[in-house]
């Protein structure tokens, strides 16, 4: 346990540097020259490095914690002190610039769940406080660990759409709405993944089925689906098709969780 502990402290530690790790600034204007520039292996690293971490490392831990692993708490420790060194390598990169962006953003949120679920996760290896503050942090730990992949991912879309430079005026709506689309295919899967491999046990624990969680799920989807697909006074065809699969996706599900 004491190691444990300490790895926490040391993960916690190091996300303190976190403010001297933010010297580099996106700009409001860039010239040609450096929005073309080539990209540096420095940027390359910090993209391949985030997206192990908060694709791989943390939804396995996260599984890990599910499964009250004891592979739990270093696997997310290492996770804490990766991403910080994957901020750093963000803001240190030379070559190609980008404009300031949602992506940044995201990085500042993320860097405060991050240090928020070490500083929960420390608490938690200390073993005080059982009966009284113990109960809502070991709470508050898991509600924010389930969090980790859908954080992680759509920063990840976040920075492919700051990377490549659209979704900006105009764009901005088809974006939300192909991107909402192709996400919740993709957080489906995974989610119906995690609880049918590695989750059985919680699952059970929920008094819940898989088919139960799933249905939620697509519902919600279909949801946030139904209020992206269209915008503007004008209905194409396609607008109302996307509308009416969305609602159909809904009426399913709505029946499915009520029966």
């Amino acid at each position: 346990m004491r190691r444990h502990t300490h790895t926490h402290a040391l993960a916690f530690a190091l996300l303190l540097l976190v403010p001297a790790a933010r010297a580099h600034e996106h700009h409001d204007e860039l010239d040609e020259a450096a929005a073309t520039a080539p990209v540096d292996a420095v940027l390359w690293i910090h993209m391949f490095l985030q997206a192990a971490l908060w694709g791989v490392l943390f939804p396995v831990g996260m599984v890990f914690g599910l499964v009250r692993s004891r592979w739990h708490v270093p696997l997310q420790s290492a996770g804490i002190v990766l991403t910080l060194g994957g901020v750093i390598l963000g803001h240190a990169h030379g070559g190609r610039q980008f404009l300031a962006s949602a992506h940044g953003g995201g990085a500042n949120v993320l860097l405060g769940a991050v240090a928020l679920q070490g500083a929960l996760g420390g608490y938690l290896k200390l073993h005080i406080h059982e009966r009284s503050v113990r109960p809502y942090v070991v709470r508050a730990h898991g509600v924010l660990g389930k969090a980790f992949p859908v954080l992680g991912w759509t920063q990840m879309l976040l920075g492919a759409v700051a990377f490549r430079g659209y979704c900006r005026g105009g764009a901005l709506p088809q974006c939300l709405a192909h991107y909402i689309m192709g996400g919740g295919f993709i957080a489906y899967g995974v989610i119906l993944a995690v609880l049918l491999v590695g989750g059985e046990m919680w699952t059970r624990r929920s008094g819940r089925s898989p088919d139960w969680w799933d249905a939620w799920v697509i519902l919600a989807w279909g949801i946030v689906n139904t209020f992206t697909e269209h915008r503007g006074s004008v209905w194409s065809v396609k607008d109302m098709q996307h509308t009416c699969v969305a609602e159909t996706r809904i009426a399913i599900r709505w029946w499915w969780l009520t029966s």
